[in-house]
């Protein structure tokens, strides 16, 4: 079998063609095999499929597959029919935001053990404060009287 598909790898596309397709796991062809180790992003359709090269050779290699793969719906005419997927970025939080909200939820919770230790200090201040000026001020107290 020889079907079109595109991939990704690190921040290039290319065309590559899936010669053979387990669930598990993929055999391509390309104009350049990308190396063994190399993670890569096929796309059929609205259909990704995140993996790494196992083997590599001139033009074809062997992927094995991040998660299960359905040959049956990889394969179909409707996946190809559909073009590429299309991304709303908008949909999606962005990782810049997930990270400012992490860090404002970190900020809060700094400021939450900041300031409890902060009353705490105050209130054990304020108590050896209160001790040691206790026997001054009954001194003073018991001469005014």
């Amino acid at each position: 079998m020889l079907v079109p598909a595109r991939m990704r790898v690190g921040a290039s596309w290319s065309d590559a063609s899936i010669l053979n397709i387990s669930s598990r796991g993929m055999l391509l062809r390309s104009a350049a095999a990308p190396p063994q180790g190399t993670y890569l992003e096929i796309r059929r359709g609205p259909h990704i499929v995140v993996a790494r090269v196992v083997w590599s050779n001139t033009d074809r290699f062997g992927i094995r597959t991040q998660d299960p793969v359905c040959p049956d719906r990889l394969m179909s005419q409707a996946a190809a029919a559909d073009g590429p997927p299309v991304l709303d970025r908008r949909a999606r939080p962005r990782a810049d935001d997930r990270a400012g909200a992490s860090r404002r939820w970190g900020q809060a919770l700094e400021f939450i053990v900041v300031a409890s230790a902060g009353l705490a200090a105050a209130l054990l201040s304020f108590g050896t404060v209160g001790e040691v000026l206790a026997r001054p001020l009954a001194a003073v107290g018991t001469a005014l009287n």
